[in-house]
C-alpha cells in the first residue's frame, strides 16, 4: 500500500513545527516558565499527532 502525498506532507509540516519550538525553546532569550510549559505540551501533542499518522500508514 502506498502512502498518501498528504500524509507525507502532515508528518514533513508536523517534524518541521516541532523543530521550530524546539529553536525556540533552546534560543538565549529568556522565556517565562508558563510560556515554556505551553511550548513542551505543544511540542508532546504534535509528536503524538505525528506518531499516530505514521502508525495509519504503516
Amino acid at each position: 500500500m502506498a502512502i498518501p502525498h498528504t500524509t507525507v506532507a502532515r508528518i514533513q509540516k508536523l517534524s518541521a513545527q516541532i523543530k521550530v519550538l524546539e529553536a525556540r525553546l533552546m534560543s538565549n532569550g529568556i522565556i517565562p516558565m508558563s510560556e515554556q510549559a505551553v511550548m513542551h505540551t505543544e511540542i508532546r501533542r504534535l509528536r503524538k499527532e505525528m506518531e499516530d499518522l505514521e502508525k495509519r500508514t504503516r
